[in-house]
């Protein structure tokens, strides 16, 4: 059997599908179009399970109707999410932007905005062994150390600050002075109070340029530039903490230029932004380090999916937990001591053998909320 040969002929039908796609894509984006203007939704369910429907029914040499099924069933909402981004992408400029810090968070944003937005123009600051894989990835027109980071801001027109939020705070002074009056500097560290206070006396001069503090709600727990993704923030919500003086336009600016990587903006004050993540980010990660201290070790060898979703957070680098914990101190305790009631009275409820359907229940509404509101925000 001539395996190059055969080879040969998987590429050519790979090329042949990989040109379908592009045409179903276009169409794709043809009815996207059309719906809005219409007013319609995105989403059409019962078309699709039409079409999931018409897989099963084909006939196939090889593929069994399940699998058919299989393939429909993630392209659909893999062809969704790429209409959703370039519709986004579609309302951004070409700009100049400067990336500081290219970790996980500096990295998959590079990668995200070229993505969206080939035109962009970006420069990257960094330590001199962490610009190798910056410099190997063709993202950056221009690539520079700390000690020349001024260079990198002198001619943009958006300054993303990815750094822990020590670092930010004491980056923010060089920036003010460095970065054109008419550009605007954001942040993505997640503790947004102390950053706005020295964002406010560091930006008060009439020349500097306009700071709005910002976060991702995105991660995961290997960090580096080579662990960077640019679909690390398809869905996920990008928090802005702006003041009521902060200019509209450039507001606006910034918030499509965020969605074009996929993101969702939500406003928020720096105070409440600092209660919130005591629920929404530092929470599950304590939660996840306690179940994997309590399950860690024992019958590892049959634990399903759900014990490994669970904690996947437990492999989070401690040093950045002690200084976002140790910030939030007063609220983490707070809703730890809330979660810890929840648990009391669960097992006060299997002790005693009352059922657990007001628990679950109520869960279970919530937890549909919460993919309901997801579900619109990735639509568009």
């Amino acid at each position: 059997m001539d395996i190059a040969g055969l080879r040969k002929q998987i590429d050519e039908i790979d090329a042949e599908l990989l040109a379908l796609l592009d045409k179903r894509t276009r169409l794709a984006m043809d009815i996207a179009q059309a719906k809005l203007e219409q007013n319609l939704p995105l989403h059409d369910p019962q078309r699709e399970a039409a079409m999931l429907q018409s897989a099963i029914d084909g006939s196939f040499e090889t593929l069994a109707p399940q699998e058919a099924e299989e393939f429909v069933a993630a392209l659909l909402p893999l062809t969704r999410r790429w209409v959703v981004r370039r519709r986004r992408a579609a309302h951004v400029t070409p700009q100049r932007i400067a990336i500081i810090g290219l970790g996980l968070i500096g990295g998959s944003l590079a990668k995200a905005l070229k993505r969206a937005t080939p035109a962009h123009t970006l420069t990257g600051v960094d330590l001199a062994d962490h610009l190798q894989g910056p410099r190997d990835s063709g993202l950056f027109a221009e690539l520079f150390t700390p000690d020349e980071g001024g260079k990198a801001v002198t001619n943009a027109d958006v300054v993303f600050l990815c750094t822990h939020f020590e670092k930010t705070i004491e980056l923010l002074p060089a920036l003010a002075d460095d970065t054109p009056v008419e550009a605007t500097v954001t942040d993505v560290s997640g503790i947004k109070e102390p950053v706005a206070k020295a964002a406010e006396e560091a930006f008060k001069s009439p020349s500097a340029p306009h700071f709005v503090g910002g976060h991702p709600m995105a991660g995961k727990a290997a960090s580096g530039f080579e662990n960077s993704d640019p679909e690390l923030f398809e869905g996920r919500p990008w928090v802005l903490t702006p003041t009521p003086h902060d200019p509209v336009d450039k507001m606006r600016r910034l918030s499509i230029l965020i969605e074009s990587v996929g993101a969702h903006v939500e406003l928020l004050s720096p105070s409440e932004h600092d209660r919130t993540m005591a629920v929404v980010s530092h929470l599950p990660q304590l939660m996840s380090v306690a179940l994997m201290l309590t399950a860690g070790g024992r019958d590892a060898d049959v634990a399903g999916p759900a014990l490994r979703e669970m904690t996947r957070l437990a492999a989070s680098p401690a040093s950045l937990w002690n200084r976002l914990v140790g910030r939030l101190r007063k609220e983490v305790i707070g809703e730890l001591q809330r979660a810890q009631s929840y648990l009391t009275e669960l097992e006060m409820a299997i002790n005693f053998e009352e059922p657990l359907d007001k628990w679950f229940d109520r869960a279970n509404k919530l937890r549909a909320e919460l993919e309901a509101d997801e579900q619109k925000r990735n639509e568009g």
